[in-house]
């Protein structure tokens, strides 16, 4: 007898050249088990979803729709901070200092091409189709933890090429 996947398989024994050898009578091929796999994957990711469909529907929605990659960097004189902010408006995004937390709050507008008109004396737009939509829009907000040492009323901000860079400088000490 052979066990596989939990079951037990019949067996025929088989004589060679080499003496008697088992060779199962169901095998399972690796497209099968994968396809299986893969099916059970999406089964417990509907029961995960379930069950926090449950647990946590009487928690309110912040409206945070997504959160801005960031590069942290700890130098010898300053605590820098660079946040990916293509597309974001400099007057759409606010910076809130706590101690021993920065925010990174701000809106952003889903990215859509303008829309031309059909003809040049027409007054009918051309109609648009999303075909992919991938880049993040609408409120985000980003949280980052500041290590002790650093002094937050100081903190400098610089806009370049889409990045917002953050400076929390050392505290002097006396």
């Amino acid at each position: 007898m052979i066990a596989a996947f939990g079951k037990t398989l019949r067996s025929r024994t088989l004589v060679g050249c080499f003496g008697p050898r088992l060779r199962p009578l169901w095998t399972v091929s690796r497209k099968t088990r994968t396809f299986r796999l893969r099916f059970l994957e999406g089964q417990i990711g509907e029961v995960a979803y379930q069950i926090t469909k449950v647990h946590f529907s009487n928690f309110h929605d912040s409206g945070v729709q997504w959160r801005p990659p960031i590069n942290v960097f700890q130098c010898a004189s300053c605590f820098r901070i660079c946040v990916e902010m293509a597309g974001v408006e400099p007057d759409q995004i606010e910076v809130e200092v706590g101690l021993d937390r920065l925010w990174i709050r701000g809106y952003r507008e889903a990215p859509e091409p303008v829309q031309q008109l059909e003809m040049p004396f027409s007054t009918t737009r051309k109609p648009v189709r999303v075909v992919a939509m991938e880049i993040n829009h609408g409120q985000f907000e980003r949280e980052v933890d500041i290590p002790p040492g650093y002094d937050a009323r100081r903190i400098t901000t610089e806009w370049e090429n889409g990045l917002l860079w953050i400076f929390l400088p050392r505290t002097a000490h006396a």
